[in-house]
Order: C-alpha cells, then structure tokens, then sequence
C-alpha cells in the first residue's frame, strides 16, 4: 500500500524486452534468463499440494521465520533462516520490511540480505482475495511460490491483477532461480524490482527495475566458483538489546547499562579495532563515554559487551546512546559502522507522565495511508511496574478527509511478542478528529504488570494524516498495520509518530487512625465521654464514605461512617463518634479505634490504641477550682486555684500524643507551667490525684 504523503509521480513503463545475461556484481554473481541459450529452462514446479501454506500475510508485511534443512550458500556466507514478505520476497534476517517505494538493489541500508522475485506492491488482503503463498523444503532445494497474488489497488475491493511466480533455492549448486507463471496488471507507480542483495548492502545484482516480468520465464543467479573480493566488514549490531528498539526509563532510577552487540558479516577475519559508546543529551553534547578494544572477530559470529561505565537518568529528556566501529583498515562498507539507540528518560514522580518517541516538532505533513484503510502502531514497554495507563496521546496533522479514527491497545500476547488481546478500543468521531495535539481517556484504565503494550491508531476513511517526527533518534518501535496486519514501519530507520500513551500514578487507597482528640494514655475514664479518632490519608487518591469503629477491651463495637467532604493524600480528619464511651466497670484496658475501607492498601497503619482507666463513680470526686491564665499563652501559663498537695499532670496535643508529663508540688498559690518549645496549637491539660480532679483545653500561640 502507498502512503499519501509520500506517493511518488508516475514512472515511465519500460519496454517489456529483456537482456539475456546480466553481472558480474562486485563478489562474482551473474543472472542468464531463459531467453538465454544456455540460461535456465522455465519450468513451473507445482507445489500447492506438497508445500506449507504460509498464513498471515496480507498487505505489506513479512512473516517468519522459516527453517531450512539444509544452509543456502549465499554470497560469502549460508543462511538456514528465512522471512516471506507479502511484496514478492524472501529476507535471510528478521529486519526491516520491504515496501513501496522500492529501493534499486543494491542500495545500503534499510532492507538487505534479502531476494527480490517481484519486488512490488502486492497484497493478500481485501474480502475474496484469491492470493496464496507456499513454501516447500527439503534437503537440496527450497522452494517459495507466491500464487495467484494481485497488486494492492487503493480501489475496492483494495486488489488488481494476478501474479504466480516462485523462489526456488538449490543448494547443491548455490544458484538462484526466479520463475513467472503468470502476471497481469499493474502495481501503484510501476514500482517493482528483481534482484538479489547480500548482508553489506552496498553488493548486490539487480536483474531490472520498474520493469514488469514475462510470462513463462525464468531469472537464474549463478554464485561465482571462487570470488577474489576480499570483504572485510564490521557491524554495531544492536545496542541495549536484540532490535536496539527505544525504551523508557525512570529519572533518578536504576543506572542504565551501555551494551552493544558487534558483528563480523564479511568474509575475512576483522581484529584490533575499537567500539566507542555514548550517550548525548538533546543538544548533542555528550554526556557519558566509553570505548573498548576487540581483539578478533571471524566471519560470521558476534561479540556481545558492557562498558564499564553506566549512565545515570537524573534529567528527564530524550537521550542517544551511540556506538561507533573505528580502526579497520580497508573496510570494505563504513555506513554500518555506527548504530543509534533512543533512551526516554520519564519523571515518573510526577501525577501523569507521558510514554512516547516522538519530539516537539513534526514534520508538517504526517502520514496516512491511499485508500483510508490503515493504520500505525508504536510498542511501548512501560519504565516500571505496575504501570496504570489512563489516556492515549496522539497528534492529528491533517484531516481534509474530515473522517474519524480508532485507538486501540494490544497486550504483547500475541505469537513471538507481537500484539495479541486487545485491552481498550476507542472510536473519535470526525468532529474530535481534529488536528493538533489530543489526549483521550481510555474507556477503562489497564494496569500493565509485565512485558509491553502496543498503541494504534487506524483511519476510518481517506485523507487523514498522523503526524510523523523526522528528526533522530529513532525508536525503531514503530508499525504499519493495513488491513489490521501487523509489519515493522517501512521507514521506522527515519520517522517515529505522535502516538503514545500517558499513565498515572497507580491508585492506592489507604486510610488508617493514628490517634485520639482528648484522651491520653493512662486516663481516668469516670463519665460519659465523647470519643474522636484522628484518621489519615495514607494514599495518593481523595476518600471518603468508609467507616471508622472503636471500641474499649471486650465491649461492644461502635460504628461511625463518615461521608464528609473527601480526605485529600496526606490529609487528615477529626471523625466523632455518636456513640459516647460511658464506664460500665472498673477497669484498665485498651480503648482502641480502626478504619474500614474498600480496597485498603494496607491494614497495619488501620488502627490506634490507648489504655484508659474507668471506674464507675469516679465522676463523685471533688472537681477543682482551677483557671488558667492567660488562656490562649505564648511562653507561660499559670495555675491558680490548685489546692496545697502532690498532683499528676498531663498535657496532650490533639493526636493523643503525651508533650508533657510530670508532678506538681502546689502550696496553695499559683503554679506557672513553662511552655517553651511546644508548638502552636490546641492541647488537652489534665491535673488529678485519688480525690479530685480537673480537665481543660490549653490554646498556645506563637
């Protein structure tokens, strides 16, 4: 499928006539066609009732990979793997994927180590789409046969024409052989290629391009006996992890391990040279460097390593981490020689925080897709766990089309990792679809426990564009989905998209009682008396309607629910009891209180307790004649009225807890209580012995 914001004016249509022999490339190859007197012979091998069907195609994706039994040579190196894509190819590895526009072969970077047969804009989708793919395999030769298959057509039902040619892959004698059964109409633009291009990219035989094939003809590639090219090439492999896809991480978390994978795809042995890794910051400036020697590396393995220093995510920002290959003399291809990986680095403490690649600026004109019937998609794997998401985040760069669009997310259940069970879908009707920037809520929030989510967007008709970022770096995360199949973005070495998703802290409920107003440890209890528990927010969600209980040793329970105004995180409330605590024994035992809360994070910070004494008629004790002033204090208050005698005092502030405890000596004159160094407030005063008592509220200020 093409995409509208990148279609390419017509190309001329070559003349259908072939040259009968074409090469040598830069290792050796040369291709003869059957026109060719002693070229291959057409000879169609029907494999449709012996091979495998090859499901999951459909239009511009690749599936794979697909076991050999036995190596293809192919150019200095074998290859047991293999990947079908749906426009007409095989690649011998598992990046990339080939779509329009299609590059002339050779041509570095993007796609390489592949085999073009019919290199075009084919597609398996569309309601009655009679195109098939099989594959058959066995010891001396492999076969791949696209049958029947039309070009994609941004018309309905979104298909034209038919194409029936095959791969056939012969080991005993290395050669490769293109084989057309069939081929009518045309594909979007004439663009089409055949061809074959080695891992370098740069080496490669191209047998035509934007030329359509003939029918019952055959395209035979002959490896050279020997090949005098000496290729001598290193290669940063990945970076981080296999794919060197962007990931996310928490600011001021976990040190960030600089890890790269090197690689010898030539074949001569490649030694004493250097990979440097480091990381810059937006600007460029480069914020963590390190470098390490490779000895030795033979053709075709690896070398995994880990510098010795780390870099620390204190900033919030979009970072690269790069490594660089240097010091190989006579290198044959430099452009591999240098791989970026993008790291985001989240403030993660804050309410909401947003998970996307792309930057500030756009590109102006956005993507979408002919036709109107696609899509793109960015996996995501979230900085930590739980992540609790809450919004999708997108920008519309153009909606000329005014038509709606859905949003989606997958889990990463799916085969090999790739999007399975969709977890939300939500439609934007054309009067939202508008362009700018928009923030929508999920139809429910997910909690992400493990591995990754994929986000989508997918147009509900033409002329609609998502806005694309082309300023590096580059995820490498990002997808085209037509037809609701799955394929890496085309470009997703060159663009990321304004697509992500926002989450927010995980909610958490919790509420407990941590103290008492008005009552102290070792009070005497001798009358009826109000009880108010202190109860406290402990999570980061407000609360309200719960219930609070008390109660005092073995007696009953007393329930309060409180629906007042909600508790903010950290907040607390004073909650009264309509239900007073009235002494019913002597005794000493624990008056305790506790919340109750649907969902409560945690139970041990529920409950407080104070021992209280009670004792029936206590309330016949003489009460003093005691005053306090002055009353509200500063620094001092004083006593008058406390008769001569020894007296227990306490002061208590308004969570219950004991400021003060200490004995008097009164000889009938006013005592003065120091206050210095309590803090602002109001406070429970409480001065009595076996025959008399008095209880009073204390207000100091500052």
């Amino acid at each position: 499928m093409n995409r509208t914001s990148t279609l390419l004016a017509a190309a001329v249509l070559c003349v259908n006539t072939w040259a009968a022999t074409g090469g040598p490339d830069a290792y050796g190859y040369l291709w003869k066609d059957s026109n060719e007197p002693d070229g291959p012979v057409f000879n169609w091998i029907d494999i449709t009732n012996t091979g495998t069907l090859v499901t999951g195609l459909g239009d511009d994706n690749r599936i794979g990979p697909f076991v050999m039994e036995t190596d293809m040579p192919f150019y200095w190196y074998g290859r047991k793997l293999f990947w079908v894509g749906s426009n007409g190819y095989i690649a011998f590895n598992g990046v990339g994927n080939l779509a329009s526009p299609f590059p002339a072969i050779p041509t570095a970077g993007g796609v390489n180590d592949h085999l073009a047969a019919l290199g075009s804009d084919l597609n398996f989708s569309g309601v009655g789409n009679p195109g098939r793919c099989y594959w058959y395999d066995e010891t001396d030769r492999t076969i791949i046969s696209w049958v029947g298959v039309p070009f994609w057509s941004p018309s309905a039902p979104s298909y034209t024409g038919s194409n029936s040619f095959q791969i056939i892959l012969d080991k005993t004698d290395s050669t490769i052989t293109f084989q057309y059964l069939q081929q009518t109409g045309l594909t979007q633009n004439n663009d089409l290629v055949i061809g074959i291009e080695s891992v370098a990219g740069s080496i490669g035989l191209q047998h035509s391009n934007d030329v359509y094939p003939a029918t019952n003809y055959a395209i035979r590639f002959y490896m050279p006996p020997s090949s005098t090219l000496e290729v001598k090439d290193a290669t940063v492999n990945w970076s981080t992890a296999v794919g060197s896809g962007g990931v996310f991480r928490s600011r001021n978390g976990a040190p960030f391990a600089m890890i790269a994978n090197v690689s010898n795809i030539g074949n001569t042995n490649v030694g004493g040279f250097n990979v440097q890794g480091q990381m810059l910051n937006t600007s460029g400036a480069v914020l963590v460097s390190d470098q390490t020697s490779i000895g030795n590396i033979l053709p075709g393995l690896d070398t995994t390593f880990t510098y010795s220093t780390f870099f620390a995510p204190t900033t919030a920002g979009t970072y690269r981490y790069r490594n660089t290959i240097s010091g190989i003399t006579g290198e044959l291809v430099t452009t591999n020689n240098e791989r970026t990986h993008e790291v985001v680095v989240v403030d993660t403490t804050t309410a909401t925080h947003d998970l996307n690649f792309h930057g500030a600026t756009d590109d102006g004109a956005g993507l979408g897709w002919n036709g109107g019937n696609g899509g793109i998609g960015v996996r995501i794997v979230p900085p930590y766990y739980p992540a609790y998401v809450t919004h999708y985040t997108i920008r519309i760069a153009s909606n000329t089309g005014n038509v709606g669009y859905t949003l989606k997310v997958y889990d990463d259940d799916g085969p090999g990792g790739r999007p399975g069970t969709l977890l939300d879908s939500l439609n934007i009707a054309p009067a939202q679809a508008t362009a700018g920037n928009q923030v929508f809520t999920l139809n429910a929030p997910l909690t992400v426990t493990s591995g990754a989510v994929y986000v989508q967007w997918y147009m509900l008709g033409a002329n609609i564009n998502i806005a694309q970022d082309i300023t590096p770096p580059f995820s490498l995360q990002t997808y085209e989905v037509l037809d609701n199949i799955w394929a890496d973005y085309r470009d997703r070495e060159t663009a990321d998209f304004f697509l992500g998703l926002r989450l927010s802290q995980v909610p958490v409920f919790d509420v407990g009682c941590t103290g008492f107003f008005g009552l102290q440890e070792g009070q005497d209890i001798g009358a009826q008396t109000a009880v108010r528990a202190w109860v406290t927010n402990f999570g980061n969600q407000p609360v309200t309607t719960f219930n609070v209980k008390y109660r005092f040793g073995n007696g009953p329970v007393s329930t309060q629910t409180y629906n007042g105004t909600a508790i903010a995180p950290g907040g607390q409330t004073l909650v009264t009891f309509s239900n007073y605590l009235v002494p019913t024994a002597d005794a000493s035992d624990d008056l305790c209180a506790w919340s109750e809360l649907v969902n409560d994070a945690s139970a041990t910070n529920d409950t407080t307790c104070v021992q209280l004494q009670t004792w029936v008629g206590l309330a016949e004790r003489s009460l003093l004649p005691v005053t306090l002033a002055p009353n509200p204090a500063v620094d001092i208050t004083m006593l008058n009225g406390l008769p001569a005698g020894t007296w227990d005092l306490r002061i208590v502030d308004a969570t219950g807890r004991i400021v003060l405890q200490q004995r008097l000596v009164a000889h009938g004159s006013p005592v003065t209580l120091p206050l210095a160094g309590m803090a602002e407030g109001t406070y429970h005063l409480r001065i009595g012995n076996e025959a008399a008592q008095w209880n009073g509220a204390l207000v100091l200020r500052r």
